[in-house]
């Protein structure tokens, strides 16, 4: 029996390295999106981290297997440094999405906006319809037949595909824009003229830029700054998420973000005066 359980030890201590692995990846990374294996993930790892607690301990206080001792000591240090390094040392990934759609919107600004334009000075789309033009560059046409009153910002309902005016040259010029970009899912609704720009997505939270045919107003600005959906990062440009079933202040930093950027009432007062 004594031999058996360094070995399921061993195998816990695996089962509990993984799940830690995925978690930690996770929370520093925001590019990737591992909400629901680490979802099933921590149904197992409920039991495994408890049972490996249990097993450690065993390990640390017996005599009879040095070796056994010393392993189960230095992994599951490393998986205490591991958490440590993840939540107190290196930057989460949530903490960087604003400062990544930042350097996103800044380093392709020229090309965004020359899309913008031209999509809306240079199509003629009907009414109660949505140009959008997926990550993958392709060309799809919806009607839109709503808004959402249930949130607190718009959301535009999407039915099935419908037909635009645009002509083969149209449509290639504004792929071509697109792709020069470097950007995600682009969209613009009607008759508004608002682009949407997805930038990421983390298991229920969703991040995107949001640029109106004329700049905004001052009183559009400041309630963009009193919506916790919304940062008003200039008068071109909103940054926009949704936090969906998570926390919205733990999946977007919005106040961290204002404040290192010094944005406030006085900021868009300035802007206008």
């Amino acid at each position: 029996m004594k031999r058996i359980i360094p070995i399921i030890t061993y195998i816990i201590l695996a089962i509990n390295t993984l799940y830690v692995f995925l978690l930690c990846l996770n929370i520093c990374l925001y590019e990737v999106d591992l909400f629901l294996p680490i979802w099933i993930g921590s149904i197992i790892a409920i039991h495994t981290i408890l049972v490996g607690l249990g097993l450690s301990i065993y390990a640390l206080v017996q005599k009879d297997n040095p070796v056994f001792r010393k392993v189960a000591l230095i992994w599951n240090g490393s998986l205490i440094v591991l958490l440590l390094l993840t939540f107190y040392v290196l930057p989460n990934g949530t903490n960087r999405i604003p400062n990544g759609m930042e350097k996103q919107y800044m380093d392709n600004h020229d090309a965004i906006m020359h899309l913008c334009r031209y999509a809306t000075d240079s199509l003629s789309l009907p009414d109660s319809t949505a140009l959008v033009i997926t990550q993958n560059n392709q060309l799809q046409t919806r009607k839109v037949t709503g808004r959402n009153r249930i949130i607190t910002y718009p959301v535009r309902i999407f039915t099935e595909d419908t037909v635009f005016d645009i002509d083969a040259s149209q449509a290639q010029r504004i792929i071509q824009l697109h792709k020069a970009a470097n950007i995600g899912e682009f969209t613009i609704f009607m008759p508004d003229s608002l682009v949407n720009i997805h930038f990421a997505n983390r298991g229920f939270g969703k991040y995107w830029y949001e640029i109106p045919r004329h700049p905004y107003s001052e009183e559009e600005m400041y309630v963009q700054l009193n919506n916790i959906h919304t940062c008003p990062y200039s008068r071109e440009v909103c940054f926009l998420f949704d936090g969906g079933a998570l926390d919205y202040e733990a999946s977007f930093p919005k106040d961290q973000f204002l404040q290192s950027h010094h944005i406030d009432s006085t900021y868009i007062h300035n802007l206008f005066r």
